[in-house]
C-alpha cells in the first residue's frame, strides 16, 4: 500500500512536482495546479496542529482532464477547449478533497476519451514510461504514465470502453471500473452516458479499495483477501493472446492460483461473437451529451459542430466526428439494439456464473501489447464490463521476455466491488509471492 499520508506534505508535493518536471517527455501531464504548494503548507500547518483531513492528508493524486477541478482547466484534451476552467468540483473531486488529498496535476488523455491509445491536441502521445517508444494506451493514459513514472501514487480516470484497465495493463498498475452509477458522474465530462464510469488507477488493490471507497462516499475499512483454497474462477480462453510469450506469462500465473487451492473452470461463452460485433453506444449518446456538456460553459465554442468547424482538434478524430454528427436522434434503432444486448449480456454472465458456480471471470485484459505509439486493438475483453455495467479489475500478472506487463482482468458477477476487490485480494498475494 503505497497511498500514505506523507510526514511532510509540502516536502511531498516539491519532490512530485520535481518529477512531473524531469518527465515532460512522457507528455502525460496538462498542467500543474498552482495552488498545490500552498495547499500542502496548509496540511502540513494542520499536521503540526496534529488535525488530520482524513486518510489522503497531504496525498498528491492526478486527475484525467474530462473530471471537473474548481479553477483549474478542464479541456478533455481539445485545443477548442483550452479555454474552459471547471467552475465546481465533480463530486469524486469533492469527496477526494474532503478526506485529505491534494489535486497535483490535470493528465494527458485520448481527445475526448475516444480512443485506446492517448493523443490528443493539447498534449500530443502520451509516452509509456517503461518504454517510451510504446503507447501508454488510453483513453486515461497520462493518469497510468504519471503514476508509473511517480508523479503521485495515484490518479483517477474514466473508463467507458477499457479507458483505466488498458493503460493500466500497458503499465503494470491495478485499475478498478467500478459498477455504472449514472450519480458518480457528476462533474465528468460525458462520452457515453450508458457506459461511462470513473476509478482509481494505483499501484494495489489496497490502494484501489481505499480510494473507491471514498470515491463512492464510504467509510474507509480494511480490506480483507479472499483465501483462493476452493474458490471457482472462470476462464475465458477465447479472449487469451495468440502471442506465445503473453500465454506463457498467462498460464504461468493461472498456474501460481491453482497451486494455491484455486479451482479454474474454463468458459465456453457463445455471445463473445455478439461483442465482438456490436457498434458502440457512444457513437449515439456523445453527440446528445457533449453538446449538452458545452453548452454549460463559456467561451467555447457552444456545439461539436462548432468544435469540427473551428479545426481546433485531433485532424484523425474528424472523420469521426463527422459520422457521429449525422446521428440526429438518440433513440434510433442501432442505439436501442445496443441498449437491449447491454440486457441480454448481463443476463449471459450472470448465468454463466450460476451454471458454473464461479466466483469472477478470468481473462487477459488486453489480446496484444503495445508495439509503438499507435494504437493496439485490445480484443473485445474490456467490453464484458463496459457493456454489462459489472464492475472489472486489472491487475499485473508477469512479465514478457521484453519486460512489458500482462494485465488479468477480473470481472465481477454482480455489481458488488467490495467482494471483487477481496477475491483481487487474494490473487494479488498470490501473484505477488512470486517473481512477476
Amino acid at each position: 500500500m503505497r497511498l500514505v499520508p506523507p510526514s511532510d506534505c509540502r516536502e511531498e508535493i516539491a519532490r512530485r512536482l520535481e518529477i512531473v518536471e524531469q518527465n515532460l517527455h512522457l507528455n502525460a501531464i496538462l498542467g500543474v495546479n498552482p495552488e498545490a504548494i500552498s495547499q500542502a503548507e496548509k496540511c502540513q500547518q494542520l499536521r503540526r496542529e496534529k488535525k488530520s483531513l482524513g486518510p489522503l492528508h497531504g496525498i498528491p493524486l492526478i486527475v484525467k482532464d474530462n473530471i471537473a477541478c474548481a479553477s483549474l482547466p478542464l479541456t478533455l484534451g481539445c485545443k477548442a477547449l483550452e479555454s474552459v476552467i471547471a467552475a465546481k468540483d465533480a463530486l469524486v473531486i469533492q469527496r477526494l478533497r474532503k478526506a485529505g488529498a491534494i489535486i497535483l496535476a490535470r493528465a494527458n488523455m485520448s481527445e475526448f476519451a475516444f480512443d485506446v491509445r492517448s493523443r490528443s491536441s493539447l498534449g500530443g502521445d502520451v509516452r509509456n514510461p517503461l518504454c517510451p517508444a510504446l503507447t501508454a494506451g488510453g483513453s486515461s493514459g497520462g493518469s497510468a504514465a504519471s503514476v508509473i513514472a511517480g508523479m503521485a501514487d495515484g490518479a483517477l480516470g474514466t473508463d467507458t470502453g477499457g479507458s483505466i484497465r488498458i493503460p493500466c495493463s500497458y503499465t503494470g498498475l491495478v485499475g478498478l471500473r467500478p459498477a455504472f452509477r449514472r450519480q458518480q458522474l457528476a462533474g465528468v465530462a460525458p462520452l457515453s452516458v450508458s457506459k461511462d464510469t470513473v476509478g482509481p488507477m494505483v499501484h494495489s488493490v489496497r490502494d484501489a479499495a481505499l480510494l473507491h471507497g471514498i470515491l463512492h462516499g464510504e467509510e474507509v475499512a480494511e480490506l480483507s483477501p479472499t483465501l483462493l483454497k476452493g474458490v471457482r474462477l472462470g476462464v475465458i480462453r477465447a479472449l487469451e493472446s495468440e502471442n506465445s510469450d503473453e500465454r506463457t506469462v498467462w498460464n504461468k500465473a493461472l498456474e501460481r492460483l491453482r497451486q494455491a487451492g484455486a479451482v479454474i473452470i474454463e468458459i465456453a461463452l457463445p455471445i463473445l461473437a455478439e461483442v465482438e460485433s456490436q457498434s458502440c453506444l457512444s457513437m449515439y449518446e456523445f453527440p446528445v451529451a457533449i453538446n449538452s456538456w458545452l453548452a454549460a460553459q463559456t467561451a467555447v465554442p457552444t456545439t461539436l459542430r462548432g468544435i469540427v468547424d473551428s479545426g481546433e482538434c485531433l485532424a484523425e478524430f474528424i472523420p469521426l466526428l463527422e459520422k457521429m454528427l449525422e446521428c440526429q436522434s438518440l433513440k434510433n434503432p442501432l442505439w436501442l439494439s445496443g441498449r437491449r444486448f447491454q440486457r441480454r449480456l448481463t443476463h449471459a454472465l450472470g448465468l454463466a456464473a450460476e451454471q458454473n458456480r464461479i466466483e469472477g471471470f478470468l481473462y487477459p485484459t488486453v489480446r496484444r501489447l503495445p508495439e509503438s505509439l499507435n494504437k493496439m486493438p485490445p480484443g473485445c475483453a474490456p467490453e464484458l464490463a463496459a457493456i454489462s455495467g459489472l464492475p472489472a479489475i486489472t491487475m499485473p500478472c508477469g512479465r514478457t521476455q521484453k519486460g512489458l506487463p500482462v494485465g488479468m482482468e477480473i470481472l465481477g458477477k454482480e455489481s458488488d466491488e467490495f467482494s471483487l476487490l477481496s477475491l483481487a485480494l487474494g490473487c494479488e498475494c498470490v501473484l505477488l509471492s512470486n517473481e512477476i
